[in-house]
């Protein structure tokens, strides 16, 4: 699918936010971008940003799979093929041993992938072992819906493939409804047994209630599997306009946002209603935040995502983002990778000079500050880190 990225007017709606949170989460879509140079260079609070293209070859058959991939940190999805990344040697290697188109999945740590496919109108479950020799895919499961209910009609975005995390279980979402601008219903499937069940609102409490037990007593068991740490959380706080790391004990107070005019961020004067702050995740060694900065609400709240150091001394926007939806993952080595946007080439058959048309792309920021896109598509997923 390929999106062309416009705006349109919006009108405050928190409760259609939080359902939409609470069933779908936020995800990426699958975008082709061609970029409008190689080198690019621009400078946000201070801090140089060089911008360099790793091009993602594009190809309409690749060849049976031989590469070692159980190096690899992150999985990209463009145009229904799975790409691996090593973030230590920025290699991208294609998996040539699927052939049905993917349409979303999850990297786990034991280097396993699991993913869903849409076959001849079938939503199809299969895992790839990247830590074996025999990288053949393994089908694991129909779901049971078909493809079709499993596309928003807002932004035609696919459900993703979610996690539940303690609990082994994967689940997907399915038939769409504009009362909530969300899905309604959710198949799960447990990785332990490979049976397939039907969500329900008791099932979600329950689970709930457990995580939240979890919380008070966290094991390895229970918090195998997490993306991110979230230590930070509970340090930060807004006030007015501003957002700040705290130390714990209202001692003392580091400002993250004060060299970041939040009010520019907005559509027009009139739209603006911010700004509010909502924190995202933190990185694995706990120095960084990302963060959101929402400056106006329509059926979802819109403004940017950003980063700042816990120091303050970083204060990065992310201009190319939006709160509406959003990928993002930490990589161990500190690095940020999210998706943003590009301009379109003038070689591009969507361009017209009249209008400043965007598109996606996957872009990488260094523990340094220095950004790099390193693939023309607009999904991926980070391997999932382990809790120690």
């Amino acid at each position: 699918m390929r999106i062309i990225i416009g705006t349109h007017n919006k009108m405050k709606s928190h409760f259609y936010f939080l359902l939409v949170m609470l069933a779908t989460g936020l995800v990426g879509c699958n975008i082709t971008i061609k970029p409008d140079s190689n080198n690019v260079k621009t400078n946000v609070d201070s801090v140089e940003v060089s911008v360099n293209v790793n091009v993602v070859a594009k190809t309409d058959s690749v060849a049976p799979q031989t590469a070692d991939l159980s190096q690899c940190d992150m999985v990209l999805l463009d145009s229904g093929k799975l790409w691996f990344y090593n973030s230590a040697t920025a290699a991208m290697t294609p998996f040539g041993n699927e052939t049905d188109s993917v349409v979303n999945c999850v990297f786990f740590p034991d280097n396993k992938v699991y993913y869903s496919v849409a076959s001849k109108s079938k939503m199809l479950l299969r895992c790839v072992d990247l830590g074996q020799s025999d990288l053949q895919p393994q089908q694991l499961a129909d779901w049971g819906v078909p493809y079709e209910k499993c596309v928003t009609e807002t932004y035609g975005t696919v459900s993703p493939l979610q996690y539940y995390h303690g609990r082994n279980i994967l689940g997907l979402n399915y038939n769409f409804s504009w009362d909530v601008y969300s899905f309604t219903d959710k198949k799960l499937y447990s990785i332990e047994t490979g049976e397939i069940t039907d969500w329900s609102w008791k099932w979600e409490e329950e689970y709930q209630a457990m995580q939240i037990s979890d919380d008070e007593e966290q094991t390895d068991e229970d918090h195998y599997y997490a993306s991110t740490a979230d230590e930070l959380r509970d340090y930060l706080i807004q006030l007015e306009d501003k957002y700040y790391m705290t130390d714990g004990n209202d001692d003392n107070y580091v400002c993250l946002t004060d060299r970041i005019d939040c009010a520019s961020y907005a559509s027009s004067p009139e739209y603006y209603g911010g700004p509010e702050f909502e924190y995202v995740s933190s990185s694995p060694d706990n120095t960084k935040v990302l963060y959101m900065i929402i400056v106006e609400w329509g059926d979802y709240p819109h403004g940017i995502l950003a980063v700042s150091s816990v120091d303050g001394k970083l204060q990065m926007p992310l201009e190319d983002t939006d709160c509406t939806g959003y990928t993002v993952g930490w990589l161990d080595d500190g690095s940020l990778v999210y998706v943003g946007e590009a301009p379109l080439s003038p070689d591009d058959p969507d361009y017209d000079a009249n209008w400043h048309y965007r598109t996606h792309c996957i872009k990488r920021i260094y523990p340094d500050g220095h950004v790099e896109i390193i693939a023309h598509c607009g999904d991926f997923q980070v391997k999932q880190s382990v809790l120690h």
